[in-house]
């Protein structure tokens, strides 16, 4: 962000570091102050508050030491190559076998603040008792943002693109130049790419591309056989036909622990679960955004229109009146690649290299996690270059 301007550029923040809420079922605000985050815990239970502080140093420990795997631009290697003392290795190993809700619950007493932290673990159709899954709290208590660690940050909509338009310069945007498909050759060295054809028809030569697509939808443009993602998450932005008061955070609501997994099993059939746990932030004083995951990646419209009043309900029960002002709904379903063990230990420039020469992926795919952090795109934009000399 500073390397490329993007502030002086017209990026924006609704806010840099969103508190993390949780619904109690009155709402609990969990700021990074752990005294002022341990007196709200307090109201939940004493002894969540008495053990939040030991909990978040073992989180951001872990999460510091590994943050250089993480980020660092490497084809090969193991995460316990970066981690410094024998106490340190012996936490990564058990939480590379350990699920996350039995890491919280071995942590913590209370089953609403268990279930809400669990939301970031549950992420690419991650199941909260999956061996391993403890680790998507490290990488997740790993970004940062301005010097903050486990920031969660919200740019102003449409400031992000813009700002990296501004950023590129001379560059050829095209925009809703659809790809059809990406040309591949094989040749002596190995099978590699040679341009790609647009839904127009019009055939682009190059011998190098970079998707922002995931892994599976980059490889069925290329030819390859793919299998599709069966779990996916919302997403909905509400928009208010008028203001009202809320700070910006992050509110989850899942009251229970088994949540997760009844909703993961029903996703699975492709079914719409019964209950299933829900983020809320508010991007503007008329918008908010709500993510709900898992959920089958294949919904219908009847199906959206269920998860979108079910969101709709639950956002009334935690903010009266809302409900009414509500004056429109965006709706859209995102089905990452899964998210597993073998992603989160695996180096960087693994995730970001493809079977094809010349084909990289730089987005949302290529983390640790599905996310967008940049890192990815750093990453595959480092490789395209070498290409180019």
């Amino acid at each position: 962000m500073s390397e490329l301007k993007l502030p002086a550029r017209g990026l924006r923040f609704v806010q840099r570091d969103l508190p993390f809420n949780f619904a109690a079922p009155d709402i609990v605000s969990l700021s990074r102050n752990p005294h002022e985050a341990a007196r709200e815990l307090g109201r939940v239970s004493l002894a969540d508050a008495g053990a939040w502080t030991s909990y978040r140093r073992e989180l951001h420990g872990l999460a510091r030491q590994l943050r250089p795997w993480w980020r660092s631009a490497l084809a090969d290697g193991a995460p316990s190559w970066v981690l410094e003392h024998a106490k340190t290795k012996a936490l990564f190993a058990r939480l590379s076998v350990t699920g996350a809700d039995a890491f919280l619950a071995a942590h913590f007493e209370s089953e609403p603040l268990i279930a809400a932290l669990l939301f970031d673990a549950s992420v690419g159709g991650l199941h909260v008792s999956e061996p391993g899954s403890a680790l998507a709290l490290v990488w997740r208590a790993a970004q940062e943002m301005s010097g903050l660690e486990g920031a969660a940050s919200m740019p102003a909509p449409g400031t992000l693109i813009w700002s990296l338009i501004k950023a590129v310069g001379d560059a050829d945007f095209r925009c809703c130049a659809e790809v059809a498909a990406i040309l591949t050759d094989d040749d002596r060295t190995g099978h590699r790419v040679t341009g790609v054809r647009l839904k127009s028809g019009e055939e682009i030569k190059t011998n190098c591309v970079l998707s922002s697509l995931r892994s599976s939808a980059t490889a069925a443009l290329a030819g390859q056989q793919s299998s599709h993602p069966r779990l996916g998450e919302a997403r909905l932005l509400i928009n208010l036909r008028e203001k009202i008061a809320i700070a910006p955070a992050r509110l989850v609501v899942a009251e229970r622990v088994g949540i997760y997994a009844d909703a993961h099993e029903a996703a699975r059939r492709g079914q719409l679960p019964t209950e299933m746990p829900m983020e809320f932030a508010a991007v503007a004083p008329d918008q908010i955004a709500v993510t709900l995951r898992p959920v089958p990646d294949n919904l219908n419209h009847e199906d959206r229109v269920q998860l979108a009043a079910r969101a709709v309900r639950a956002l009334e029960r935690k903010i009266s009146g809302a409900a009414a002002l509500v004056n429109g709904l965006r709706f859209s379903v995102c089905a990452p690649d899964r998210a597993n063990l073998a992603r989160l230990l695996s180096p960087s420039l693994a995730r970001v290299r493809t079977k094809i020469g010349g084909l990289y992926l730089c987005g949302a795919g290529a983390e640790p996690v599905p996310s967008l952090s940049g890192r990815a795109a750093r990453f595959a934009t480092t490789e395209a270059l070498k290409l180019q000399k």
